[in-house]
């Protein structure tokens, strides 16, 4: 067999011990399963430490807010479904917010079923804005962080202890005003300024904030028996002085809440306005309640400082700062498949493409109803206490909150650099004696404007003559041939443009206008009579009166147009003025934070000569008072003159 042989027997036995090995598809299930087997060990290590990591930190998360079942649902991270963050909320914004107000009374039986529509109608409410804006959670942290509310300094509300009593003093005013409404049988007024932004511009007039709050919370305030009136007087470009003299004009002297928009205009956080508007506001008939859109608090602290300043003093009741420019991103970050409806294209629209005022600087039309949603919520909360008091009876419980009838107002801190200082009184008012320190108070102040929207003191109503074409359509150009003739009631170019591109659009229901009266040197003079208000104590006879005895200060404001050509009127040096029989020497520019557009003076203040005397009109005891263009440099095509708004402080004597 030899060599050969061994080598077959060698082969046999290779085979045999093949015969004996694994397949190799079992050999390769095994090594997988293996591999399987100690990946899903090493994966339950992993997720065991992560979850007691995780568990801890969103247990801490819990305890630092309010870890309390509500009314409607559980406060509880929305993590797993979508990418919102779970929001800390404060404490004691939770009990006194929509949410936790109606968990509070709701459960009351008696005030349930006296008032069983109205939580009906304010548990739809709640649901529709947490549907809207990502769940309870979400919904609430854009009420705490969108409406900033100032709790007087010895208001403090105890979390743990939280009852009808320590309900936060500017809730319970509020409330005292809707009750007072309700107990006079009228309505409810919210009345509100601003500028273009207010107005709603590139939307329809009707999608503007102010009318979705008025749509939220018309229903269930009728449910309790009150009428909600909603008045959007705000004017495209315009600042918040002269407006601020005009409240009667614009907001009515009878409202209930008057606002202003600081969140484009007035830059820098600079309060010097708003403490004048605010002294303006307190002045009125009801003294009402303040609602101030504003801008980042990084930008606008010293405005908040300011209001919280006069509350803390006890002037201002209720004030609320309406404000969303620390907080919108958290919500435009999120991915368009989690993002809460309220805030898909934000940026769009309510008017069609291509409509005026569609610009970077302009809201949306889901920016003006998110506003109208947290104004809306916040009324929600004082309209819960509201219902209380009126099942309860318990009125009793709001006094020691009426209007102060003497209005006085504490020194001011701003407006120190108010040019002339004769006009300080008509922004801040004056000392009741010699002492600085003394109360102050606000003198009578009289507007009449031309601007719409205007409920009464039109500018037209105190002029004596001088105007001139007054039937012909505004929208319409004037040439010399009316100028020559006397003042015309007129808009400037930059207007008349601004509405005639409006009309291709249908004008989209704005009623804003800056109508102003027109004039050059043939023009003439514009002759008026100022009345002397509530001057029963003055008898014009055969003596003279000096017009002193009623009148301190007069100011007169033009259109706040553009001014591009560098030829147009300029008021302190094209105009002239007789003031009460007399030539007034001293006219010189407003120069105060509210009185600018475009960095230009729209207001000069015209100093009334001691020999000015009062005369009778009509029956009334006032000043004649005549304006004229002075300089033949002034033409149509130039720029004329123009008189918009005419206001007189009263002496207080």
């Amino acid at each position: 067999m030899g060599k050969y042989g061994k080598s077959r027997r060698n082969g046999q036995r290779r085979r045999h011990n093949d015969n004996n090995d694994e397949p190799f598809i079992y050999l390769t299930i095994k090594v997988g399963v293996i591999i399987l087997c100690v990946g899903y060990v090493i994966t339950q290590i992993i997720l065991v430490f992560w979850s007691d990591v995780s568990l801890h930190h969103t247990t801490n998360i819990r305890r630092q807010s309010m870890d309390v079942k509500y009314h409607d649902t559980t406060i509880e991270s929305k993590r797993e479904r979508t990418t919102l963050p779970f929001f800390n909320l404060n404490s004691k914004r939770l009990q006194s917010d929509a949410f936790g107000m109606h968990d509070k009374f709701a459960k009351d039986n008696n005030n349930y079923k006296q008032h069983h529509e109205f939580y009906n109608e304010i548990y739809r409410l709640k649901k529709q804005f947490t549907s809207i804006y990502g769940g309870e959670n979400a919904a609430r942290y854009l009420i705490h962080s969108g409406v900033t509310t100032f709790p007087a300094s010895d208001n403090n509300i105890s979390a743990n202890n939280f009852d009808i009593h320590n309900i936060p003093s500017g809730m319970k005013h509020t409330a005292n005003r809707i009750l007072s409404a309700r107990q006079q049988n009228r309505s409810f007024k919210i009345a509100f300024g601003g500028y273009s932004v207010t107005v709603g511009r590139g939307n329809y007039f009707n999608q503007s904030y102010p009318f979705v709050l008025e749509r939220l919370l018309s229903k269930p305030m009728e449910k309790l028996g009150i009428k909600l009136d909603v008045r959007n007087a705000a004017i495209g470009g315009v600042p918040s002085f002269p407006y601020g003299w005009c409240f009667d004009s614009f907001l009515g002297d009878d409202v209930d809440v008057i606002s202003w928009d600081y969140s484009m205009n007035e830059a820098g956080g600079v309060a010097d306005g708003l403490e004048a508007y605010i002294r303006q506001g307190l002045s009125m008939k009801r003294q009402p309640m303040l609602i101030v859109k504003d801008t980042s608090t990084s930008i606008a602290q010293e405005r908040y400082d300011l209001l919280q300043q006069y509350v803390d003093k006890g002037f201002l009741k209720d004030p609320i700062e309406l404000s969303m420019e620390d907080t919108i991103n958290t919500f435009l970050n999120v991915k368009d498949d989690y993002m809460p409806a309220g805030f898909r294209e934000w940026k769009k629209f309510g008017a069609l493409p291509g409509a005026p005022g569609q610009s970077s600087h302009h809201p949306g039309v889901k920016e003006h109803e998110l506003y109208g949603w947290l104004l809306t919520m916040h009324f929600v909360a004082v309209l819960e206490l509201v219902a209380y008091f009126i099942s309860h009876e318990s009125d009793k419980l709001m006094k020691g909150l009426l209007i102060d009838e003497q209005k006085l107002l504490p020194e001011p801190t701003h407006g120190r650099n108010i040019i002339p200082l004769d006009a300080f009184s008509l922004f801040y008012g004056q000392p009741t004696s010699d002492q600085m320190s003394s109360p102050w108070k606000m003198n009578q102040i009289h507007c009449r404007t031309s601007f719409d929207p205007i409920l009464k003191n039109n500018l037209r109503d105190i002029i004596v003559s001088g105007v001139t074409a007054e039937d012909v359509d505004i929208m319409l150009p004037k040439g010399a041939q009316l100028y020559n003739k006397g003042w015309v009631l007129d808009l400037g170019d930059g207007e008349k443009k601004a509405k005639k591109k409006l009309e291709r659009y249908g004008n989209l229901g704005y009623i804003d206008s800056k109508k102003a009266f027109y004039g050059i040197k043939a023009s003439g003079p514009l002759e008026m009579f100022l009345p002397c208000i509530d001057s029963d104590d003055i008898e014009i006879q055969s003596l003279s009166v000096f017009a002193t005895e009623c009148f301190k200060n007069i100011v007169v404001c033009e259109v706040n147009d553009k001014h591009t050509k560098g030829t147009e009127c300029n008021l302190n040096n094209d105009l002239s003025f007789v003031v009460g029989g007399m030539t007034s020497q001293d006219v010189k520019p407003v120069n105060a934070t509210g009185a600018f557009y475009w960095g230009r003076n729209i207001c000069i203040r015209v100093g009334i000569p001691s020999e000015s005397l009062l005369s009778k009109s009509k029956g009334l005891v006032g000043l004649s008072f005549a304006i004229s263009v002075a300089t033949t440099s002034v033409m149509i095509r130039s720029g004329p003159c123009s008189i918009s708004h005419v206001i007189w402080e009263q002496s207080n004597k």
